[in-house]
């Protein structure tokens, strides 16, 4: 019989007794591959016979041939409740997994969500009580000064200034009046009020302050005046400058 190597189709003539009934290995001489050859078989011509035509399904049943059931032969060999536990338990935990990192994304939120609260009420602290701001914290009044928001910490305003030159028994005199208002929105004592002269660089040439402007504390949105005389003020003053006293402000001074 004729074989053919079915890598590199070299052909071979074997004699079919040495071909086994249920097929041989042959290695190929050429290429070295080895295949297993079946023996040849003899092939009878049967005449077709009829075709079984199959009647109408019976009552309760089928006209089809019975299929075997190989359910048994698939599910040898499987624990079908251990799986089901196995599955069960890995949802469980991917569910808890899944949990315990939304919390953790809630908490996170949470903490930065209370962190720029924080920040806020604190901004809006600052921006909306400057005056109590500073009344605590003194040095806060440079950075809101720096910010173009001047605290007024002592809770008055100074307005209507009126500036006269006089002249009395030869003397020159300087007269200056005005009001100061309470705008604190409650009762206070008024504090002292200083005066300071400058020349035209803006070099202080002279300082007073002006003490017991009311006599007693002032109502909220009340006005009191003053009134201050200078005599001999110095030739080089330009200008003058009103604002409240602070501890170390107290009495008047000539320029060094």
């Amino acid at each position: 019989m004729i074989i053919s190597c079915p890598s590199c189709a070299t052909r071979y003539d074997l004699p079919a007794r040495q071909i086994a009934a249920d097929g041989s290995v042959i290695r190929c001489a050429s290429c070295g591959h080895s295949w297993l050859e079946a023996s040849a078989i003899e092939v009878i011509d049967i005449s077709p016979e009829p075709v079984l035509q199959l009647s109408a399904p019976v009552s309760g049943g089928s006209n089809l041939p019975a299929v075997a059931d190989t359910a048994a032969d698939f599910d040898d060999g499987i624990d079908f409740d251990y799986e089901s536990r196995r599955i069960a338990e890995a949802a469980a935990r991917a569910e808890r997994d899944f949990a315990e990192r939304r919390r953790a994304r809630r908490a996170r939120a949470a903490g930065w969500s209370g962190l720029g609260a924080a920040i806020a009420a604190t901004l809006g602290a600052l921006y909306l009580f400057p005056a109590q701001v500073v009344r605590y914290a003194p040095g806060a009044a440079i950075a809101y000064e720096k910010i173009g928001m001047p605290v007024n910490v002592h809770g008055f305003e100074i307005r209507n200034v009126v500036q006269q030159h006089l002249l009395s028994d030869g003397t020159r005199v300087l007269a200056l009046r005005g009001e100061v208002a309470n705008v604190s929105g409650a009762e206070r004592k008024v504090p002292a009020l200083r005066f300071v002269m400058k020349d035209a660089g803006r070099r202080q040439v002279y300082a007073w302050t002006l003490n017991g402007v009311a006599t007693k504390a002032l109502p909220a949105d009340q006005t009191t005046t003053f009134v201050t005389r200078l005599a001999e003020p110095p030739e080089t003053a330009d200008e003058v400058e009103i604002s409240f006293a602070g501890a170390g402000e107290i009495g008047s001074n000539a320029a060094p």
